[in-house]
């Protein structure tokens, strides 16, 4: 059974370690989000104890960022993702306009599915990764601010 908690400090080692496989890149912000103990905005999927997925998001004034999201492999298309991403909108339902995030442009897989979770296009920042790969901002707003897209 999948349940989502709190990031726990203990819970470090593992989410680093899926970072790795994960990405070809891993994302230093990672590291330097468990050294400062987030209180809220960090997130993990756990089935039968074991981790398997984490969201990191952050809130700055009216706004959320999901700033890293990750599944392992052998976990996806079960609905962690899903999971995840609803457990993090819930949490900042009326403290904020918008939840943002950043999308790699070749990862047609992840825009659909943030699509189908109610994020839409906004833009494109060329050379975001570190190997020059361009990547799409995707906001969804909530309830209280419409977007004319």
């Amino acid at each position: 059974m999948i349940k989502v908690r709190p990031f726990e400090f203990d819970d470090s080692r593992e989410i680093l370690d899926m970072e790795e496989l994960i990405f070809s890149e891993p994302n230093p912000l990672l590291c330097a989000m468990i050294e400062s103990r987030p209180m809220e905005g960090f997130i993990v999927a756990e089935d039968d104890g074991e981790l398997c997925g984490y969201l990191l998001g952050s809130i700055l004034m009216d706004e959320a960022r999901i700033l890293l999201i990750a599944v392992k492999d052998e976990k996806r298309r079960r609905g962690i993702g899903t999971l995840l991403l609803k457990e993090y909108i819930d949490s900042v339902i009326g403290r904020v306009n918008m939840i943002r995030l950043e999308v790699r442009a070749s990862n047609l897989a992840a825009q659909t599915f943030y699509f189908k979770m109610g994020f839409r296009f906004i833009g494109i920042v060329h050379n975001y990764y570190r190997n020059g790969d361009n990547a799409y901002i995707m906001v969804r707003p909530m309830d209280n601010l419409t977007l004319f897209l």
